[in-house]
């Protein structure tokens, strides 16, 4: 019987809930959250939200937000003092099944994790523009650093790169991305402004899966570091122009998403989707279709 949220392996029903409140925090790429999660005796189930159609971008983008979904839920329990172990891609017939994860055991956690788990709540994407403030040359380091330690890289878009980087978006802008609070959007990348692509290696699930925990470990970093975000997906959506960001960047990786970071006023916090939506139970059994509402291609 599907019980929804439960005690599971050393964690009790409340810390369980705990952490599904941090997994189910990031801000999704996408309008529907594209992640449900299962709780057994034993592990915490993570799934996809299977689309019935869309586009490569669409697959792309559940992804990435599934895989920022896992970073926290891994961040999370150790939080709570347990040891999460993860295997990703289980069992071959349900391709659904993203990850499975055990809380066992116990694990200290670090003092720079809990700057991330700290991070989780108020991370939100900025579409403000940010001031011209100088990002340092070691906070910088800790962002390719926290790109890496998920099997990602993290390439910065350099004075000379702007130029075409912004033919590539405006090629992209359609319709215009959709300002955010203060009027920001894409085009908003300058010589003196941060901007980064983060990619992986292979242009695979998996791939764009750990790209997922690498860009939502890159974003906590940065929060955490005093620093604001805006997200885009918008020159992936294309696969023409996706191919001229990666001979951009150097032609060695598949980039998956783009950020722009800088220092940047408070933006107001978004409702989030109740807990009981996304857990698995006899109320709210797994879907076996898309969400109602088309999917929001994009910028976060």
């Amino acid at each position: 019987m599907k019980t929804g949220v439960m005690p599971v392996g050393h964690l009790s029903a409340s810390q369980v809930h705990a952490v599904l409140l941090a997994a189910t925090a990031p801000p999704p790429l996408r309008t529907a959250r594209p992640w449900r999660f299962q709780c057994t005796p034993d592990s915490l189930e993570l799934y996809a939200d299977p689309l019935t159609g869309g586009t490569d971008n669409d697959q792309r983008e559940r992804l990435l937000d599934c895989g920022a979904a896992l970073l926290n839920l891994r961040l999370a329990i150790k939080a709570q003092g347990s040891h999460a172990d993860v295997r990703l891609f289980p069992t071959a017939g349900r391709p659904e099944l993203l990850a499975i994860v055990q809380p066992h055991g116990y694990e200290t956690i670090t003092p720079h994790d809990e700057e991330l788990v700290a991070a989780i709540a108020g991370r939100q994407s900025n579409r403000r523009p940010f001031t011209a403030a100088h990002i340092s040359d070691a906070v910088q380091r800790q962002l390719r650093r926290a790109a890496e330690v998920e099997r990602a890289w993290l390439a910065t878009i350099t004075a000379d790169q702007v130029p075409q980087l912004r033919e590539i978006m405006r090629r992209t802008e359609t319709p215009p991305a959709t300002p955010g609070p203060g009027g920001g959007s894409d085009l908003d990348v300058d010589p003196d402004r941060l901007v980064v692509v983060i990619g992986s290696l292979h242009d695979t699930v998996l791939g764009r899966f750990q790209a997922g925990q690498a860009m939502q470990r890159v974003l906590l970093t940065a929060s955490a570091a005093g620093l604001s975000a805006a997200l885009s997906a918008q020159a992936m959506a294309v696969p023409s122009t996706r191919r001229e960001l990666r001979q951009l960047v150097g032609g060695g990786l598949w980039p998956q998403i783009m950020l722009r970071l800088g220092h940047g006023t408070a933006v107001p916090a978004k409702a989030r989707t109740p807990l009981e939506d996304v857990v698995i139970s006899d109320a709210h059994p797994f879907a076996t279709s898309r969400p109602n509402g088309a999917p929001h291609r994009g910028s976060r």
